[in-house]
C-alpha cells in the first residue's frame, strides 16, 4: 500500500513539473490576451458589460483583478493561478477515485492518464476559463460525493456554493443545476423541502454579483453571453457546422493519449449500461450515475457551440477519467482470465509507453510553436513588440491594438470599444449597435484613425485594407516583422 502512495506522490509530482514547464514556456493563446485585459480593467476601475464588452460570466476578471496589475510578472502570476487549479484538479480527481473504488491500483491508473495527459498540461497553464471551471466542476462532484455518503448538510451547502461558482465562470454549466436539484430530490427521504432551501440559498452568495451586472447592463450582458456566439462565426451554414465538428473528431483519433481515453471510456459506458442501473434512480441517486451524467451533460453542451475547438474536450475529460476507473477492476479481471500474464505485462507496458509518448507533440506544438500562425504567440517574440511598443509611446499612451495580449503586457490603455476586435466578425448589428455592446466595427475603426485617436496602431499580419489609406497618411511604419507591424501617430 506504501508503495502506491510513493507513486501517487510522484506521479502528482511531475504532473507540478510539467505545468511549471508550459506556466514558463507555453505560447500565448488568444484568449489569454482578452481574459487578462478585462481583468487589468477591473482592477484599474472599469466593469464588464457596462464599461467594456465581455463574452463570458465576469467570476473569472472579478476574481483575479487584484492580481492583475499588468506587465510580464502579473502575466506569469495569473498563469500559476491557472497552474495550482491543475494541482488541485489532479488532487481532487484522485480523492473522488479512490472514494468511488477503494482500490488504490485503480485510483494509480487514472492519476497516470490525468498526470500526464497534454490536454491538461497546456490547458491548465493558460489564463482563462477552463482550468478554473475544470477544478470547480470535479470539486462540486465530490462535495456532492461527500453528501451522498453521510448527507451533512454542510457538504450539501459547499456543493451549491462550488456549482454558483462554475455557473457564474462560465454560463454552459447551468447545465448542471437540474442534475444536482434532482438528485438532492432523490437522495432526500423525509426533508426534501429543507434540502432544496438549503441547495438554493447556497448558489444566491456567487449569484448576487452576476444578478446585479445583468440588472445594470442586461443587454449587453445577454449580448456577450448569448448573441455574440451565436453570430460571431461568419460561416453558419449546416455543412460548416458538421464539418467543424469533424474536424476535431479527427484531432481525437489521431492523439495517442486521446484515443486510447476514448476508447476505454466507450468499453466504461457500455459496461455501466449493462450493469442493470435502475432509471432514474440510480443516475441521479449513485455516484456512478451522476459521474455518468456529469460527462454526458458537459460533452452535450460543448458540442453546442460553433465553432468548435479542441479544447473543450478538456472540460469533460476528467469525468471520461473517472468512468474508466469504474469499469477498470472489471476490465482487469477480464485480462486476467483471458490473457496470459506475459502478453498482458507487454501490452500494458506498450499502451503507458504510447500513452508517455502522446505528450511530446505537445511539447512541439506549444512550446516551440511549430505552426505558421504560432510564430506571433512566441513569447520571445511577444517581448519585442511588447518593448518596441514600449519605446515607441508611454504608458498613458492610446494605443490601438489587434491583439489585447499586448496591451496587458505594456499596460498601455487600449483604444475604447477595441478591447475586442469585432470588425473580423459578421455580426448583424448597425454601427450605433456595436457602440452599444461596447464594440467597435470598421466604420468606427476608420474614424478613429482619420482623427489619429491612438498614438500607436499595431496590427498582425497585414494592415486591414478598409483604414490602410488613412493608416498611410496619419501614420508612420515604427516597426514591422514577419508578423506584427506597429504604426506611429505622425
Amino acid at each position: 500500500m506504501r508503495g502506491y502512495y510513493k507513486i501517487i506522490l510522484l506521479l502528482l509530482m511531475i504532473h507540478a513539473v510539467l505545468l511549471a514547464i508550459f506556466v514558463t514556456a507555453r505560447i500565448a493563446d488568444y484568449d489569454e490576451g482578452f481574459y487578462s485585459i478585462a481583468a487589468l480593467m477591473m482592477h484599474q476601475g472599469f466593469q464588464p458589460y457596462t464599461d467594456f464588452f465581455f463574452m463570458q460570466m465576469s467570476m473569472l476578471p472579478t476574481l483575479f483583478a487584484p492580481f492583475a496589475t499588468g506587465g510580464w510578472q502579473s502575466f506569469f502570476v495569473l498563469r500559476i493561478f491557472a497552474a495550482l487549479a491543475g494541482i488541485l484538479s489532479a488532487l481532487m480527481l484522485t480523492v473522488i477515485v479512490n472514494k468511488m473504488t477503494k482500490d488504490m491500483k485503480v485510483t494509480l491508473i487514472a492519476l497516470f492518464l490525468y498526470a500526464l495527459n497534454g490536454l491538461f498540461v497546456i490547458w491548465h497553464t493558460t489564463f482563462k476559463a477552463l482550468p478554473f471551471t475544470h477544478f470547480l466542476s470535479l470539486a462540486t462532484f465530490f462535495f456532492w460525493l461527500r453528501y451522498y455518503e453521510k448527507r451533512k448538510i454542510s457538504d450539501l451547502i459547499l456543493t451549491g456554493l462550488l456549482l454558483s461558482a462554475l455557473i457564474n465562470f462560465r454560463s454552459v454549466f447551468i447545465v448542471l443545476l437540474p442534475l444536482y436539484l434532482i438528485s438532492i430530490i432523490v437522495l432526500s427521504q423525509n426533508r426534501k423541502g429543507r434540502n432544496l432551501a438549503v441547495f438554493l440559498i447556497s448558489l444566491v452568495p456567487f449569484a448576487v454579483p452576476t444578478l446585479v451586472r445583468l440588472y445594470q447592463s442586461s443587454a449587453s450582458f445577454i449580448y456577450g453571453n448569448l448573441m455574440f456566439h451565436l453570430y460571431r462565426d461568419i460561416d453558419r451554414g449546416f455543412l460548416s457546422i458538421l464539418g467543424s465538428k469533424l474536424d476535431v473528431f479527427t484531432k481525437v483519433i489521431i492523439d495517442p493519449q486521446l484515443l486510447i481515453i476514448l476508447v476505454l471510456v466507450l468499453f466504461s459506458v457500455i459496461g455501466l449500461a449493462r450493469s442493470g442501473m435502475k432509471l432514474p434512480r440510480d443516475l441521479f441517486g449513485t455516484p456512478a450515475g451522476m459521474a455518468l451524467m456529469n460527462f454526458v451533460l458537459i460533452f452535450v453542451v460543448y458540442l453546442l457551440p460553433h465553432p468548435m475547438t479542441r479544447q473543450y474536450i478538456e472540460q469533460y475529460l476528467g469525468f471520461a477519467i473517472i468512468i474508466i476507473a469504474m469499469s477498470l477492476p472489471a476490465l482487469l479481471k477480464w485480462f486476467e482470465n483471458h490473457v496470459r500474464a506475459v502478453q498482458r505485462k507487454r501490452f500494458i507496458a506498450a499502451i503507458a509507453a504510447v500513452y508517455i509518448l502522446g505528450i511530446v507533440p505537445y511539447f512541439v506544438i506549444f512550446i516551440f510553436g511549430v505552426r505558421a500562425h504560432d510564430n506571433r504567440y512566441r513569447l520571445s517574440e511577444i517581448k519585442k513588440v511588447t518593448t518596441k511598443m514600449l519605446a515607441l509611446g508611454g504608458e498613458t499612451d492610446i494605443v490601438l491594438s489587434e491583439w489585447p495580449g499586448y496591451l496587458y503586457l505594456t499596460r498601455q490603455v487600449p483604444l475604447r470599444y477595441t478591447e475586442i476586435y469585432a470588425h473580423e466578425y459578421d455580426l448583424p448589428l448597425t454601427h450605433e449597435e456595436f457602440l452599444k455592446y461596447n464594440l467597435c466595427d470598421r466604420i468606427y475603426l476608420r474614424d478613429k484613425i482619420e482623427d489619429k485617436s491612438p498614438a500607436l496602431v499595431v496590427n498582425v499580419y497585414e494592415t486591414p485594407d478598409y483604414y490602410a489609406d488613412l493608416l498611410d497618411s496619419n501614420y508612420a511604419l515604427a516597426f514591422q516583422s514577419d508578423v506584427v507591424s506597429i504604426y506611429k501617430r505622425r
